[in-house]
């Protein structure tokens, strides 16, 4: 990791008002506008941030923004400053990333918690998700980690492993650390080193029982699949953009469903191919294919793209087969 930055100051503290002049507003005018908003609410009903307006430039709304979730903490209002930062430049969304540092490292536990789960639905699922997660990692002290580390399951593997090697030297983030290799695996959108995590998870102590279960079994052991039909697509079909792979319907049959990018597709020890897309998109009736036959198994069946061979396909219908994380197996192995 680079140098650690400054922390961030208190939201409304003098600091911070000398950081909100930085992006050229005065606090006084921020003030006046909140002020006015909260004027034209009912001070006996629950706050409701989707019946607010709040008009000016993107960083004069951003710090409306972050001033009413100190009073009035939830995930609504942050979904409004993920519009300012979208439509923000740099030093704006610099700052708007300034702002969760200080939410989740002075809190209140609400803000603090709607912070973290803000930064999880609205950042690390997105593209700028290493960017806006290292950016925090340098300006929270280690300390204050847990609640950066406990949500980071989306965030690509390359840009928080180091920060995770970090926080397995401190005890006291053992647990939130957990949570976060757990959901590099378990997340939709998590991303994970597979071996890497068994190392890491090696240097844990995780007391939550069904955690330690969870990794233990994403650490050790394949996603079991039960396959159905097939999908043989022909490539010369131009609306086909991925030669070399073919489509199989399967549900899962482990304890926990996990989704690993790339993981090797094995029955009886052999390699058939890699999968590459979970719950792959699918319209048969804009592409050339051919179905192979073969009886829906139980449970929730969802479409994968395998990279392989398109011939294997036949070969995988209506089987039992392993999703081992890339290598996992080697990794294992006596």
């Amino acid at each position: 990791m680079s140098e650690p930055t400054s922390p961030p100051p208190r939201i409304g503290s003098p600091v911070w008002d000398r950081e909100l002049a930085d992006i050229g507003l005065d606090r006084r005018w921020v003030d006046a506008d909140v002020g006015a908003v909260l004027a034209t609410t009912d001070a006996h009903g629950e706050f409701d941030p989707h019946g607010l307006n709040l008009f000016g430039t993107d960083a004069e709304v951003a710090a409306g923004w972050v001033l009413l979730h100190q009073r009035f903490p939830s995930y609504g209002i942050l979904m409004y400053l993920r519009m300012c930062w979208s439509s923000g430049d740099h030093a704006l969304q610099d700052w708007i990333v300034r702002q969760f540092a200080a939410m989740l490292m002075y809190g209140p536990a609400p803000v603090a918690d709607s912070a973290e789960y803000g930064l999880w639905a609205d950042y690390f699922e997105s593209p700028e998700a290493s960017q806006v997660f290292t950016a925090l990692a340098l300006q929270l002290p280690r300390p204050h980690w847990d609640r950066l580390i406990s949500g980071a399951g989306p965030v690509p593997w390359e840009a928080k492993h180091q920060v995770f090697q970090e926080a397995a030297e401190v005890p006291a983030l053992h647990p939130a650390l957990a949570r976060g290799v757990a959901g590099s695996f378990y997340d939709v959108y998590g991303d994970v080193d597979a071996v890497a995590a068994a190392r890491l998870l090696d240097r844990l102590t995780v007391a939550d029982e069904s955690l330690l279960a969870a990794l233990t079994e994403a650490t050790t052991q394949p996603l079991r699949l039960r396959s159905g039909s097939a999908v043989i697509v022909d490539e010369s079909d131009a609306g086909w953009p991925h030669p070399g792979s073919f489509l199989l319907r399967a549900a899962v049959r482990s304890s926990r469903s996990r989704w690993v990018r790339q993981s090797e597709l094995v029955a009886d020890g052999r390699v058939y191919g890699r999968l590459a897309h979970w719950d792959f998109p699918f319209d048969p009736a804009k592409i050339a294919h051919r179905v192979v036959a073969a009886p829906e198994p139980e449970g929730r069946v969802v479409l994968f793209r395998v990279e392989g061979p398109p011939e294997r396909a036949e070969l995988l219908v209506d089987r039992e087969l392993e999703a081992w994380p890339p290598g996992l197996r080697e990794h294992l192995a006596p």
